[in-house]
């Protein structure tokens, strides 16, 4: 089993980038047969999110570490029947869904578990 999941990890039919900095995975012939997806991608530019942006490492580790951790609060404060971390886990999910910078979704995380920890301990 570990030696196929191994193997996984290096079997991609996908072509390596033409360019050293060409890192769009979306294929152009898609993008040229598909108007929905086009109109997507524009919408996209115009708002200044790019596919680049949401395929970086550091947002995708960030909205790994930061969701997982959101589930906890929410799980905890399930489970212990409390408001604040269940709120507060929510929240977190929710933050690690929308912003799109791994910089600034880490500092609101890292406040809002400031916060819990504040609440809680002051008993609400």
């Amino acid at each position: 089993m570990l030696v196929l999941m191994a193997m996984s990890l290096f079997a991609t039919n996908s072509p390596a980038p033409k360019t050293p900095g060409d890192t769009n995975f979306l294929d152009p012939q898609v993008l040229e047969d598909n108007p929905q997806v086009k109109q997507l991608m524009e919408t996209l530019k115009q708002d200044g999110l790019t596919t680049d942006s949401l395929l970086d490492e550091h947002f995708l580790f960030a909205s790994l570490l930061w969701g997982s951790v959101g589930a906890g609060y929410l799980l905890y404060g399930r489970k212990q029947r409390s408001m604040v971390p269940f709120v507060g886990g929510a929240a977190m999910i929710a933050v690690s869904f929308w912003i799109s910078s791994w910089v600034w979704m880490s500092l609101v995380c890292v406040l809002l578990i400031v916060a819990v920890h504040q609440l809680i301990k002051r008993g609400y």
